[in-house]
């Protein structure tokens, strides 16, 4: 593994994964910045019966190419009180198929489809004038450079298969398939993308150098990995919020575990799931995540009340000076999400005087020195 040709296909397959995982990010930002406000209307109104939430959370997701954009979008609105944690984890099981649906659509190889969406994206982003206009160009340049990435991560891997150390490298992770789901994880978590990683292994699974069963448990891995994602992110959320984000965690995380066991149980499954390798391994992200939705749909009321139990509102306590803030330097580049963080900071200002003025009643039928000295220091928590 020494020999410098080795190291040579590494680069390349990092250099295609590194574009991918770019491209990935350029259609996100450019649906962002291109149709947030009607996406924030249209998710705020998708409350009435949780197919229509459900289905809400898959087209976000498709449109976004990201489950966890929409975690975070929603996050913003359980804690502003627009929508239900229980709406908001049914919104989220629909963006996790909305995902998977994504990389179905992603996987398909169509030459013909890079020039155009190439040709047209760079015409409508250099002569539109108008915002809207300008995003859908990047749209399309990102899906081109999504296609042209996995072509090159195909042309990179060929010289692997004949490789005898990918051989066996690959053939341990097809025998371990504990180490395979954590390897998926991590490289979902670590890349901010679930999307991107699941492209990934489905293409190296159809270059036939990685195995069937370790490509299905690196997959899985990655539904783990991107639920986690959302977690980090939302972490500084208030806990309402929270226990969305971790209620869907907790399905793809336990399912996706629960997954790896039958699999390893029982291997045969993944030969019902397609004809090639490949396809069996994009079916597998697909039909996971679509028995996950099915069957938690009706048990998404139960999983809110008893994580309300478990994850319970801290004591408001004048003392308490909660000095994290909700404000972000690396979103600067993201308008609206920016203005989320600083509307979530102004609501937890008012939350800090609202709780000044309440203690401060008390000290008129008796006065109390230290009370008074929290009060004062509240206020200057108040930025």
């Amino acid at each position: 593994m020494d020999d410098p040709h080795f190291l040579q296909i590494i680069i390349q397959i990092a250099g295609a994964a590194a574009l991918l995982i770019w491209a990935v990010r350029l259609v996100r930002t450019g649906v962002e910045r291109g149709f947030a406000t009607p996406m924030r209307k249209w998710l705020r109104h998708s409350t009435r019966n949780r197919l229509i939430a459900a289905t809400t959370g898959m087209g976000a997701a498709v449109l976004l190419q990201s489950s966890t954009a929409v975690a975070v979008l929603l996050s913003n609105f359980v804690s502003k009180g627009v929508l239900t944690a229980t709406t908001g984890l049914v919104i989220l099981l629909g963006a996790d198929v909305g995902s998977a649906v994504v990389t179905q659509l992603l996987i398909v190889r169509q030459p013909i489809l890079i020039p155009f969406l190439l040709l047209f994206g760079v015409i409508v982003f250099l002569r539109s004038e108008g915002s809207s206009a300008r995003q859908i160009g990047r749209i399309m340049i990102g899906l081109a450079l999504i296609f042209v990435s996995l072509d090159m991560i195909r042309i990179a891997t060929e010289p692997m298969i004949s490789n005898p150390g990918t051989q066996i490298v690959m053939a341990y992770l097809g025998r371990d398939l504990l180490t395979a789901f954590v390897i998926g994880a991590v490289f979902a978590w670590g890349i901010h993308s679930s999307v991107a990683a699941v492209l990934l292994f489905v293409t190296l699974t159809g270059q036939t150098v990685l195995p069937i069963s370790a490509a299905a448990a690196m997959i899985l891995g990655a539904n783990l990995g991107g639920g986690f994602i959302a977690y980090i992110l939302t972490y500084s959320a208030p806990i309402v919020a929270r226990r969305m984000i971790v209620g869907n965690l907790f399905l793809r995380g336990g399912g996706a575990s629960l997954a790896v066991l039958l699999i390893t149980l029982i291997p045969e499954l993944l030969m019902n799931l397609g004809t090639t390798p490949a396809r069996q391994a994009i079916n597998l992200h697909l039909i996971f995540n679509l028995i996950l939705a099915i069957t938690a749909l009706p048990f998404a009321g139960v999983i809110m009340t008893i994580l309300s139990y478990v994850m319970k509102e801290k004591p408001n306590k004048i003392g308490d000076l909660d000095t994290v803030s909700a404000l972000d330097k690396n979103l600067l580049d993201r308008p609206q999400r920016a203005i989320d963080c600083a509307a979530r900071e102004l609501l937890g200002m008012g939350q800090k005087v609202e709780r000044m003025l309440t203690a401060v009643e008390p000290l008129y039928d008796q006065w109390d020195s230290a009370a008074a000295q929290m009060i004062e220091d509240q206020d200057g928590s108040i930025k």
